[in-house]
């Protein structure tokens, strides 16, 4: 494809995601599959957030490239964001291998009408040992859909609700389209009878299941005779408060959870515990549950048929009387004292409808790192967590866009109001987040009692369907409540309960009690932040812990965030120190820590004040990640006079990897502590014909960094029109560049992408230092493992036979023009050199190769 034919005018920043996807398709028509994949990669790193079509393009580019490893990877992203995309199923299936692929195939015998593609699937799953499958499509009226077997049985079909079951046999038709090679084959088609409640319709072979699906409601319950509940206590008395359990599988979650519970109630007056025996098929966990309830401990009630988490909640919710209701999941652990602190905090609360406490894994109101599943801590942990947790948080409600059901507390004016879960849903998720809608509806409260912790080890059914699940009834919910997702995003964007996390974290520091004393590293910038995470890795390989401080400028505040890389407390301690109250809480949060060590990076990037005051109090030292130690960035200039108090009194001056250490040495005269890191694994790329292709590593977004690629693009497409650049990363300015034939911004990538984006791009050379050069960044050290030229500053001559003579080392100081000029030449591979056009010198002055 010429230059010109790669033009695209990308001017508009509000359509920049639809142009490129508009452009990967004309480029994948055009069969110019590096195009393609170049501007289907950035689409994929950019905002808006891309969907499974973005992820498909990209994957179709990568497999026409013979990158099939990585185009499997595209689609299992596809198939994370749309599990009911065909597409994504279809390209996994036939490019695929092991269980993403036997996933695939059973998504697309049960959804895809393309009959071809159905016995393809078949065929795989068969040969991977699963003879029996069936297809269940339902409306409000029907049901209808096939089923696939071997052997002589014929299998039934069973539907089951509340109060009824009916069964027919499902015999073998020897001319369905599906019935080859020995397999049989059945179509049926049925009537759904109306119900207010869920039905539950399995086929079976035998003794063997071979679909079992819980279908919604297809009447609205009449509620025109509901007898009337009991009112609620008068002020003065203490409302029965019942706590609902529903059970089905995991022995030991389930005894764990009601054991929690049992101690719980014994601390909370008035307070019972129903649990629901929804038809598990564990005789372990129905023997646990008739023992508890013969010895009165538990309140038992029976399915005679599973009815999935809504119909046994419903069940137990018409059977209780008076008061306030805890929904809990089978798989929570409840601390001693946490429903009692729970039903108080809701009480002293108006308008509450629903409560949800703090979580490992709460989504909102999980903790430390909201909206992700957290480890579950041992259960001295999570009676500690809770204790801190009223300590820190007591008296406050924190209101939320829904509760969470793993242990949502109701009031019984709520429940009152709203009644039961709806049946709507498929099973399992969001019912939930569906009642607090309509509770909000009603004019109630939805809250995070932050006072109180539970924790939650989180479903272990339905793993491989439950995205899809959750993804469908997500859209019958924002189908509802069109309000709802953008008050989702902006409470994320909000994030009310980090000052409560944050008390947490603060309480739970000064509380801890650890054999291991962290290092704490302190760093200013995007940049710092990530060679400070990479430090961490370092300790953690060393059964040591580290823990960074960022600090950053937000208006006139100066931000000090502390958090733990590997995802433990602190997470959400951020601290204002402009001021003397934020610098003395900073102070007092490291006191409370017991550093084992202080390290300084970008001594530059944190206020003054603040540094000061640490360094005065610890004893700290030094690492160098840029030249900002320097007086200048050339060799033998020494230590700045601004830094060399500080310098002076560290314990030492510490870099990660090879030219950080030459630096010290050429430019600082300072012998430095070489840290240990773990050499990345190299990633050899493949062999590429044609134009040169640079690879240009971006890393500040800085006007310097612009200015070059830009200057380099001009002085490049007169040399050879076909030469590309590719700039690993975001500039000041994406659009402009992307606007320029020659030049295509990858936008944020990391170390794991590094392997893709060459290969991809195919990338012949690379450039690593525009600007500042940034010392141990896990991105430099990814791209010199793949072991391509590099052009790169050299602080120090070599020693001979360490470097490859493909290498354009840089002089320390060189202006851009030079530099330029330079790489220029270096990306030609000019055999006799020619005067440079503008500065009339030979282009080698300005830039070294290796002999």
């Amino acid at each position: 494809m010429t230059a010109d034919a790669r033009r695209i005018a990308f001017t508009s920043k509000t359509l920049h995601h639809v142009d490129l996807e508009r452009a990967a398709v004309g480029a994948l028509e055009a069969r110019d599959f590096r195009r393609a994949f170049a501007l289907a990669d950035r689409r994929c790193r950019i905002l808006p957030h891309p969907g499974a079509r973005a992820h498909l393009l990209r994957a179709e580019a990568l497999f026409r490239l013979d990158l099939r490893d990585a185009a499997v990877a595209s689609v299992a992203r596809a198939l994370e964001l749309e599990p009911d995309d065909l597409v994504a199923a279809r390209r996994m299936m036939a490019w695929g291998d092991g269980l993403p692929q036997l996933e695939a195939a059973r998504s697309i015998a049960r959804r895809d009408d393309d009959a071809d593609s159905v016995r393809s699937a078949l065929l795989l799953l068969e040969q991977n040992g699963q003879d029996s499958c069936a297809r269940v499509d339902f409306l409000d009226e029907e049901v209808k859909g096939w089923v696939t077997w071997r052997g002589s049985d014929d299998p039934y079909l069973s539907l089951a609700q509340a109060d009824q079951s009916s069964t027919i046999q499902l015999p073998a038709d020897p001319r369905h389209r599906f019935a080859l090679n020995g397999r049989r084959a059945a179509s049926f088609r049925l009537m759904r009878p109306a119900s207010a409640s869920s039905q539950r319709l399995e086929i079976a072979q035998a003794d063997h299941v071979i679909a079992s699906i819980q279908l919604p409601a297809n009447r609205a319950p009449d509620r025109r005779n509901t007898p009337q509940r009991p009112p609620r206590a008068r002020n003065g008395e203490t409302p029965p408060l019942t706590i609902i359990i529903p059970v089905y599988r995991d022995l030991d979650a389930t005894r764990a959870c009601i054991e929690s519970a049992l101690s719980a109630v014994a601390c909370t007056p008035g307070s019972t515990i129903v649990v629901v025996d929804d038809a598990s098929p564990e005789p372990a966990i129905k023997h646990l549950l008739g023992e508890l309830a013969a010895e009165l401990r538990i309140r038992l009630l029976t399915n005679a048929h599973n009815l999935g988490f809504v119909g046994a909640i419903n069940r137990a919710l018409g059977e209780t009387g008076a008061g306030d209701v805890v929904l809990l999941n089978s798989d929570t652990i409840v601390p001693k004292y946490a429903l009692q602190r729970l039903r108080s905090a809701v009480r002293s609360t108006p308008r509450v409808g629903t409560a949800t406490p703090l979580s490992n894994n709460g989504e909102y109101t999980s903790f430390p790192v909201p909206n992700r599943s957290n480890p579950l801590p041992s259960p001295g942990e999570l009676e500690l967590l809770d204790e801190l947790a009223g300590t820190a948080n007591s008296g406050m409600a924190i209101d939320i866009p829904n509760g969470i059901g793993f242990c949502l507390y109701i009031t019984r004016e709520c429940l009152d109001a709203v009644h039961e879960l709806s049946d709507d849903f498929y099973r399992g998720y969001l019912e939930d987040v569906d009642f607090c809608l309509r509770a909000t509806e009603a004019g109630f409260r939805n809250v995070c009692i932050p006072s109180v912790f539970v924790g939650h080890e989180g479903s272990r059914s339905f793993l491989g369907e439950k995205r899809s699940l959750v993804l469908r009834n997500l859209r019958v919910l924002e189908h509802r409540y069109q309000r709802y997702a953008t008050e989702c995003a902006a409470f994320l964007i909000a994030d009310p309960l980090r000052d409560c996390r944050a008390a947490l974290e603060l309480k739970l520091l000064s509380n801890e009690r650890r054999a291991d004393d962290p290092h704490v590293i302190l760093c200013g910038s995007s940049i710092g932040r990530e060679i400070a995470v990479r430090r961490c890795r370092q300790l953690a390989a060393d059964d040591k812990r580290g823990l960074v401080v960022h600090f950053r400028t937000a208006g006139e505040r100066r931000m000090a965030a502390i958090f733990d890389p590997d995802g433990g407390a602190p997470q959400s301690i951020t601290l204002d120190v402009a001021t003397p109250e934020g610098r003395e809480a900073l102070l007092k949060c490291l006191v409370d820590l017991r550093i084992e060590s202080l390290v300084i990076a970008e001594p530059n990037r944190i206020p003054g004040a603040c540094l000061a005051q640490l360094t005065q109090h610890f004893a700290y030292d030094l690492l160098v990640t840029d030249t900002a130690f320097a007086t200048r960035a050339v060799t033998g200039s020494g230590v700045h006079p601004d830094w060399t108090g500080l310098v002076e009194r560290a314990r030492r001056v510490m870099v990660i990897g090879e030219n950080g250490a030459e630096f010290s040495d050429a430019v600082l005269g300072l012998q430095a502590t070489r840290l240990s890191a773990p050499a990345a694994q190299p990633v050899p790329p493949r062999a590429v014909n044609g134009p040169a292709r640079l690879g240009l590593l971006a890393l500040h977004a800085s006007a310097a960094e612009f200015r070059f690629v830009r200057a380099l693009s001009d002085q490049m497409a007169e040399a050879d029109e076909d030469a590309a650049i590719i700039v690993l990363g975001t500039t000041l300015d994406d659009l402009k560049l992307m606007q320029r034939a020659n030049v295509t911004v990858a936008g944020a990538i990391g170390v794991d992408d590094v392997a893709t984006l060459i290969d991809g791009h195919g990338i012949t050379k690379l450039v690593l230092d525009i600007g500042e050069p940034a010392f141990g960044h896990p991105l430099v050290d990814a791209l010199l493992a793949t072991g391509l030229p590099t052009a790169a500053i050299e602080w120090s001559p070599a020693p001979p036979g360490r470097s490859r003579n493909t290498d354009l080392k840089l002089q320390p100081g060189l202006d851009t023009d030079d530099a330029i000029a330079a790489v220029l030449d270096w990306v030609a591979e000019d055999v006799p050199l020619h005067p440079d056009r503008r500065h009339g010198r030979l282009r080698r002055e300005v830039g070294a190769r290796l002999p």
